[in-house]
């Protein structure tokens, strides 16, 4: 089934929401995208507050790298460069706001250059299937983890273009992954984000509010958010009861930031509410199976990439279960109710009468067969030429010239003609 057949059949349902009231109920994605901008400029603030100037300068050194490749990757594609296209300003914000803010320049700017050529390479605009920051991101983990993994403990030592003074620690992901255990934090160091770590992720409660506020102004998906964050939530707490250990799960790496500016990108979520459930669902699966089994920091933009390759199929999964919940409601209701009637009745002695049977009617089959007639066809045979019939073919050619003959008043004699029959 394609994509094209999937849309028309969820058009065609009346149990699903068709596909042209989701597009009307949705923002338009320039309307999403400035809304993200705009709350993560809120966490750039904080970020400001906590590191100094060196944390502006990371997010602009990002977005205006960003941005030129965005152009150039246009001339070389023979686009025309969208102006009012503010993805590209999102993906180089949320890329700096998960770097520490003692990331080398280079670093920042080799990361946005791979977040937009991602972008291109799958046809630019309404084309990639993955989120071009989490492409970055986990790049740059795997590839300078001294540089991306270390984050400064306190704003000394950070000067605009030089932090060999910065003191660096792990964060607590790290230390939990090494320890086993959570790192001494007051509720007030958990909300305000007062401790290691990225730039614009450890702000939970500047992210809670966001989150709210996008929601409300349908910027992101309720379905998706909520219901990845309460499968991980619901996971972790079955595997270890303990409240310590659900506070962890969201408040380190990145997970809480990028359940709202990765996962809620409006390119690479699916179509239908349905879908974007499964979306969440499957995502907080992947990142609680990853967290618990894999020794790694930033789990969770490995679990989104996962996730967003199996993104197209999730709204077709979700248009089967319902077809399928759909027959099986229908065939419990035809059948058990025929059923529990049949044994009401015979528990209260009466006979089943003919009309409580359930009738086979066999439909007749069509083979497009032509219509039969009485009328009979000849068919005409080839005959088979043998020496007999050369033997009639020249006795016939001699009585003719025979004929002729007598016609011309030269008849023969009887004995000429008995020698004739001889000779033949």
């Amino acid at each position: 089934m394609t994509n094209d057949e999937l849309l028309k059949k969820i058009d065609d349902a009346p149990f699903l929401m068709t596909t042209e009231a989701a597009r009307k109920k949705l923002r338009k994605p320039r309307s999403i995208y400035g809304d993200q901008i705009l709350f993560m400029l809120a966490v750039t603030v904080m970020a400001f507050c906590r590191y100094g100037v060196r944390s502006l300068m990371v997010c602009a050194v990002s977005v205006v790298c960003c941005i030129l490749t965005d152009m150039i990757g246009c001339f070389l594609s023979k686009k025309e460069y969208g102006i009012r296209d503010w993805s590209t300003v999102a993906y180089g914000l949320a890329l700096s706001l998960m770097l520490p803010a003692s990331v080398p320049y280079y670093v920042v700017a080799l990361g946005s250059v791979l977040a937009i050529t991602v972008k291109h390479i799958f046809g630019g605009k309404d084309n990639y299937i993955f989120n071009p920051a989490a492409v970055s991101i986990a790049f740059l983990i795997m590839c300078y983890p001294q540089q991306v993994l270390l984050y400064p403990s306190s704003p000394a030592g950070l000067e605009l273009f030089d932090t060999s003074g910065a003191v660096l620690a792990n964060g607590i992901e790290s230390y939990f992954i090494k320890t086993g255990a959570m790192p001494a934090l007051s509720p007030l160091e958990i909300l305000m984000g007062n401790f290691s770590g990225p730039m614009g992720t450890t702000h939970i409660l500047i992210l809670a509010v966001s989150a709210i506020c996008l929601i409300c102004r349908r910027s992101i998906s309720l379905s998706a958010t909520v219901g990845g964050i309460g499968v991980m939530a619901g996971m972790t707490y079955l595997i270890n009861p303990s409240g310590e250990e659900v506070v962890f799960l969201f408040i380190s790496g990145f997970t809480l930031f990028g359940f709202i500016f990765l996962a809620n990108d409006p390119q690479t979520l699916p179509l239908t509410g349905g879908g974007r459930l499964l979306y969440g669902v499957l995502l907080g699966l992947i990142t609680t199976i990853f967290r618990q089994t894999a020794q790694i920091e930033g789990v969770f933009v490995f679990s989104l990439l996962v996730v967003n390759a199996l993104s197209l199929y999730l709204d077709r999964l979700w248009f089967n279960i319902i077809t399928g919940i759909k027959r099986l409601a229908v065939y419990l209701k035809e059948n058990l109710s025929s059923y529990e009637r049949i044994s009401k009745s015979v528990k209260q002695g009466k006979t089943p009468e003919l009309t409580d049977t359930q009738e086979i009617i066999i439909e007749p089959v069509n083979y497009n067969m032509p219509a039969i007639d009485s009328r009979v066809t000849k068919v005409k045979r080839k005959k088979v030429f043998s020496l007999k019939d050369a033997a009639e073919f020249f006795r016939k050619r001699f009585a003719g010239k025979e004929r002729q003959a007598s016609d011309s008043g030269t008849a023969d004699t009887p004995a000429e003609e008995a020698e004739r029959e001889e000779d033949i």
